[in-house]
Parts: C-alpha cells; structure tokens; sequence
C-alpha cells in the first residue's frame, strides 16, 4: 500500500515539475529566456524542432524559437549561476514570449563545465588576455626573412589552453596568411618508417587573421582543449605564408610539455 502510495506522489510530482518547466515556442514568433546571471551552457533535445542561442549583445538572454511546426514536445538544458534548468519545450501560438530563468525549478550543476564553452565566453576570455599586460613574456620564438614568429605566453582556463601569440612583420610587403598548423611530433626526427604526427585542433581562434600589414605587430589568441605531451615529444605550431607553388614561407614554434605544465590560470 505504501508503495503504491509512493508511486502515485512521485508521479503527481513529475507531473508538477514538467507543467512548471515548460515553455510554448512557435515558429513565427521568437522567445526569449532572461536570467540574472550569464549564461554558461546551453543544450537543444531536438535540433529538427528548435533552435536556442545566446544573444551576443546580452549573455544572460537565450532566444529559441520553432524550426517548423512540430507535435509532442522536446527539451532544452540551460546553466546559469552553477545551477541546471531541463525546460520542456512544446509547440504553441502563444503570446508569453518572455521568460524569467530563475522562475523554473533548477538543481545545483556541481561543475560548470558540463558542456562545450559557449563561444561568446571564450570572446571574453581571450580579451582578458589581450589586456594584461603584467604577465612575463615567454621566449619562445622563430624569425625568417623579416617576419617574427613568438609564443607570447600561456594560459589554462576551465580545462582549456589558451596560446598567446605574436606576429612581426618588419618589412614593407604585406604577409598573406596561409594558415597555422598544431601536432605533437617526435622531439629529435629520426630515421624511421613508424614515426607518427598527431594533429591538434584548434577550439577557437579569437581574430584569425588572414595578413598582416608591413611594419605591424599583431596578436593572436587561440584556444585549445588541455593535453598533455607524451615523452620524448614535442608541440609544433607551424606558420604557413601563402604563396603561389608552395613558396611561402614557414616558421615554427616547439613547445615543451614543461612549457603547458606551467602555463598561468587566470
């Protein structure tokens, strides 16, 4: 008896719970969600349904709206202030296309790197960089034909590494960008047919830069997942100039694992 009882009040609250976390989305109107604080993570059900983004201009405010007409309902996960909302979203033609965050029930999130980092806090991020000047510079760098390639420093953030660097360009010709590439190869290259290169992709590149003007200096910063260099290997960021048949020039960087190991949180 009393676990038929305990049933029926679990399912009575269930039910309270999604009546209470449920927003009305349409396809001709867009919603806005509005909390107090920035928000951190956001995480669509159904991308066929709706669409949910943070505004650039207010980071605290999350629009959604319907991608078509759609029966049933999907969900969508927000954090804000270390706290979790799962939001049930159903298609209707509603006038409430305005809700407050903080309205709906939430659960404490533990760690706010439940998700990918939105793109609009790796901006913020990255300025903070550009405008501290107070850190020590590394000495890390490659010059070749007037052009000075440096790692200016290193910085580890929510489990994430963000690349400092610098571009020189001392002549009076402008430098086409062609691209920079990131691998983990062997420190010391050997002759051997099972050496093997480990690309490294990059999560975000703040400017990206395509030139550099003659007689500038420009900063770049780049974000990368954390990681570790196994032994005897070495990180290699290469700088590639476009040219025609492959004749551009190419500077590259070795990081040590020592180098990410000691690079500065912020």
């Amino acid at each position: 008896m009393k676990q038929s009882l305990l049933i029926i009040v679990y399912f009575f609250f269930s039910l309270a719970i999604n009546a209470q976390n449920q927003i009305e989305i349409c396809q001709n109107k867009t919603t806005h969600l509005i909390a107090k604080e920035k928000i951190t993570y956001v995480q669509v059900g159904d991308t066929d349904k709706l669409i949910a983004e943070v505004v650039p201009e207010q980071p605290n405010m999350i629009r959604v709206k319907a991608v078509d007409d759609f029966e049933g309902e999907s969900s969508l996960t927000v954090v804000s202030a270390n706290r979790s909302y799962s939001l049930f979203v159903k298609y209707s033609d509603t006038n409430n296309i305005s809700y407050q965050l903080e309205d709906f029930i939430g659960q404490i999130a533990g760690n706010i790197n439940i998700g990918p980092v939105p793109e609009y806090l790796l901006k913020e991020l990255c300025g903070q960089i550009l405008n501290d000047c107070k850190q020590k510079s590394i000495q890390t760098k490659n010059k070749k034909d007037g052009i000075i390639f440096r790692l200016r420093n290193l910085y580890l953030k929510q489990d994430l590494l963000f690349f400092e660097l610098e571009i020189t360009n001392t002549t009076n010709m402008v430098l086409d960008m062609e691209a920079i590439h990131w691998w983990i190869d062997d420190r010391k290259q050997v002759k051997a047919t099972n050496v093997q290169e480990y690309q490294v992709e990059e999560l975000y590149r703040h400017y990206k830069w395509e030139f550099i003007p003659a007689k500038t200096t420009l900063r770049e910063i780049i974000v990368i997942p954390k990681f570790i260099i196994p032994d005897k290997r070495i990180l290699k960021i290469e700088l590639l100039e476009k040219a025609l048949g492959n004749t551009g020039r190419k500077l590259t960087l070795e990081v040590k694992n020592k180098a990410i190991l000691k690079a500065n949180s912020f």
